[in-house]
């Protein structure tokens, strides 16, 4: 099976949206609009699409199909991710196991609640 990130916005955005756990519920033009200025691309499993990266100034978010979620990062796709020196992200209530990951490739928990390179 391969896992890779595409260049296909409009689909990401799409697949985003559907695979996020809205905290508090926004419709899917306030969604677009939100990520007006953040670079999204698809991420797919053998052409399917299941999820989305998020990725502005070093800030990286991905949002995967709950059916995906656990199953879908790869080594090689986590270092495509990670691979920005400025990397970090915030890791939501519920995918605690990231902070292990992350820590494991040498990212640093912050006080802001943030984790990443140092």
């Amino acid at each position: 099976m391969t896992t890779r990130i595409v260049d296909n916005r409009d689909l990401g955005l799409k697949i985003g949206y559907e695979a996020t756990s809205w905290q508090y519920p926004i419709s899917f033009e306030q969604h677009v609009d939100i990520a007006k200025d953040w670079n999204v691309k698809l991420i797919e499993r053998d052409g399917q699409p299941i999820g989305a990266v998020f990725t502005k100034d070093g800030e990286v978010h991905c949002s995967i199909l709950p059916q995906w979620r656990r199953k879908w990062l790869t080594k090689g796709l986590l270092g495509e991710i990670t691979s920005d020196p400025k990397f970090y992200t915030r890791v939501d209530d519920g995918h605690d196991y990231m902070y292990g990951i992350l820590e494991r490739l040498g990212m640093k928990r912050r006080p802001d609640g943030t984790i990443g390179k140092v």
